[in-house]
Formats: structure tokens, C-alpha cells, sequence
């Protein structure tokens, strides 16, 4: 075939979510830790701050968890339940924590939402984010 240009086709040969060692794995080689990690790399500086700083509260609480994309966004399991997620929205960050109200202790009545399976803490600087109430209720929402 003379005069044809060949053409050379090349695949990737790492598919996304294959990296190992990343933050959320903490070393374990959880497949979404890269895809996670992408998310998070995706947002805007004020926003990434923000989503860090409540991801380390949802390893730090679950240690176990595990973390894939779903509906877009960065969702946290434990033995196959899912217990909370991590998403970005115009004015703020949001934790949603899959759990009955009835398990989240909010005295202070911060979450947000009216459904039966879940609430939402919204985040929009460092200061609404308390430690102690996020770790609590990733606990809670997790099944400890």
C-alpha cells in the first residue's frame, strides 16, 4: 500500500482510577483515590481549600472508607454503604451525609435538607466548618 500514510493509533494504558498511594487511598490503592484526587485538582483554589479541609475530616473519622465518583462528585463508603460526599456548588462547598437525621446530632441545627436519608452541611469559608461536629456526624453516617 504504497503512498497510504499509516496511521498510528496509541491507548492509554493506565484508565483512570488506577493510581495507587494517593491521599484518600492513605496507601491502600483505592481505585476512585485518582479520580477523587482529579475532582478536588478540578475546582477553584478557594473551593479546593475548603474540600481538603473536609476530606481529611472524612479520613480521618473513617479511616476505611473508601471514595469513587458518583453523580459526578467524590462519594465516600464504608463496606459498600455509601456515608457521605463531597461537592462543589456556586456559593458554597457541600458535605452530604447519608444517614437519618435522627443519628446526626445538630443541636445547633446546621445541616440542612428535609428528606428522611440525608442532610447537607454547607461551607462556604473555613470558619463553618467545625471539626469536632463534621467528624461526629462522618461517624455517625458511617455506621460508629
Amino acid at each position: 500500500m504504497a503512498g497510504k500514510a499509516s496511521v498510528r493509533k496509541t491507548a492509554t494504558t493506565k484508565p483512570v482510577g488506577r493510581k495507587t498511594g494517593s491521599k484518600d487511598s492513605g496507601g491502600r490503592g483505592d481505585p476512585g483515590a485518582s479520580a477523587a484526587a482529579a475532582y478536588f485538582a478540578a475546582q477553584p483554589a478557594d473551593k479546593r481549600a475548603l474540600l481538603d479541609k473536609l476530606r481529611v475530616l472524612v479520613m480521618k473519622g473513617v479511616p476505611d472508607a473508601t471514595v469513587s465518583i458518583k453523580w459526578g462528585v467524590p462519594v465516600y463508603a464504608r463496606d459498600g454503604k455509601n456515608f457521605c460526599a463531597l461537592a462543589v456548588f456556586k456559593e458554597h462547598v457541600g458535605i452530604n451525609f447519608f444517614a437519618s437525621p435522627n443519628v446526626l446530632a445538630d443541636p445547633a441545627h446546621r445541616l440542612e435538607g428535609a428528606g428522611t436519608t440525608s442532610r447537607m452541611l454547607k461551607v462556604r469559608t473555613a470558619g463553618d466548618i467545625d471539626a469536632g461536629s463534621v467528624l461526629r456526624w462522618v461517624k455517625a453516617a458511617a455506621g460508629e
